[in-house]
């Protein structure tokens, strides 16, 4: 590519832009891509229009050699800096991609294995509710819309009042339909839809009563506390923390139990001083409560679970043919997915659980009842001889 060329464009972006013209154009996973490349290339301390440059003035084969040992050396220093496997093979995946998208060669460089070191657990639904007994009536609203939606919290923060089915009006339709307007999906890919049940919206309602004004459709549905941030909408990271601060005080309380790995990491400063930095995971974190939702939703199918969690990407051609019909997808949510998502009373499952130990037990007194007829009919004999041996005896006396 000629100097001329790459002066009409700036080469990252373009890169950025083809990527998300085939994936699913997320502004969060071009940040993390721009980040990435930018990590290689001041590993390397080259700029990204001085590799394509390089690439012009060189042969192939020197030029792939050159760029692999570059990568193997970066691999090796994330290494010795502690980065877990997952972030050094992103960051190498995103390099790949770089050269793929601008047709360089690259010689062989391990993919290493993409194991999680530490996974999230499921979180149980008397956890769950601890959580929302605790946490103030804006967060409860929050944390319960996401257990029964199964909506990314950066999706839940940015709901309008417009986009949550009659939120204002005395009579909300359960199951409450919440729609996902284009501009707030992951990538801006396509609108979709999911619904609440009656706990998330009797929940809704407690907190939007809290609001200093009278709200319309345009306004967010969660927002920042305080006059002076009614127009402002609450980020999930804020949430996030919140979520950490209201676990982590449960667990002091012995209330929840759970793992949390604790991992030191070498950073360095902007003055490339090296520190030592220690990160903490805990297996429980905020979408663990959309994992319940994809846990508790299960009955009512993988492709209506997916399309309401927004993973619309995963049903490939099939979202072409996949039906849209609101009513279709409310009777779904309400006989398949809603039952098993609530949280005051017991599911299904758990009832029939109850039920069936109930029924066992019965049984088992029944066995008990019988046998205790059959000792007694066993004994009357003895008794009535006992008896009338004690008349003899008296009548005698």
């Amino acid at each position: 590519m000629s100097e001329q060329r790459m002066d009409k464009f700036n080469v990252v972006d373009h890169w950025l832009n083809a990527v998300g013209y085939s994936h699913s154009n997320s502004r969060q996973t071009r940040d993390v891509y721009r980040v990435s490349l930018q990590k290689f290339m001041d590993f390397i301390q080259k700029t990204p229009e001085q590799v394509l440059a390089e690439y012009e003035a060189s042969e192939d084969r020197n030029f792939k050699r050159l760029y692999a040992q570059y990568m193997l050396a970066l691999l090796s220093e994330m290494q010795r800096k502690g980065y877990a496997p997952a972030s050094i093979s992103a960051t190498l995946n995103t390099v790949r991609s770089f050269f793929k998208y601008n047709d360089l060669p690259l010689g062989f460089v391990p993919s290493g294995s993409n194991l999680i070191e530490f996974h999230n657990r499921d979180i149980m639904k008397e956890e769950v509710v601890e959580i929302l007994n605790v946490a103030n009536v804006r967060d409860r609203a929050f944390f319960c819309v996401l257990v029964q939606s199964g909506l990314r919290p950066a999706t839940v923060a940015n709901l309008r009042i417009g986009d949550v089915e009659g939120i204002l009006e005395e009579n909300t339709p359960i199951p409450c339909k919440i729609t996902v307007r284009q501009e707030n999906t992951k990538g801006k890919f396509q609108g979709y839809f999911s619904f609440i049940g009656k706990e998330a919206v009797s929940n809704l309602k407690d907190y939007l009563k809290t609001r200093n004004k009278s709200l319309i459709a345009d306004d967010y549905v969660f927002t920042m506390f305080g006059e002076t941030h009614e127009e402002t909408p609450v980020g999930p990271g804020v949430l996030t923390h919140i979520f950490r601060r209201i676990i982590e005080r449960l667990k002091n309380h012995d209330v929840l139990d759970f793992k949390v790995k604790r991992k030191d990491m070498a950073v360095e400063t902007s003055d490339h001083r090296p520190l030592r930095s220690r990160i903490s995971r805990s297996e429980l974190r905020l979408y663990s409560l959309r994992k319940f939702f994809r846990k508790y939703a299960a009955q009512a199918g993988p492709d209506y679970v997916n399309f309401w969690m927004g993973h619309t990407s995963s049903l490939g051609v099939d979202l072409h043919y996949f039906s849209r019909d609101v009513e279709l997808h409310r009777k779904q949510y309400a006989e398949k997915a809603m039952p098993f998502l609530r949280l005051e009373t017991a599911t299904p499952s758990e009832s029939e659980k109850q039920i069936e130990e109930l029924h066992k037990e019965n049984a088992m007194l029944k066995d008990k009842f019988e046998n205790l007829e059959k000792l007694l009919q066993r004994a009357l004999p003895l008794i009535e001889q006992l008896e009338k041996a004690n008349k003899e005896k008296k009548a005698q006396n």
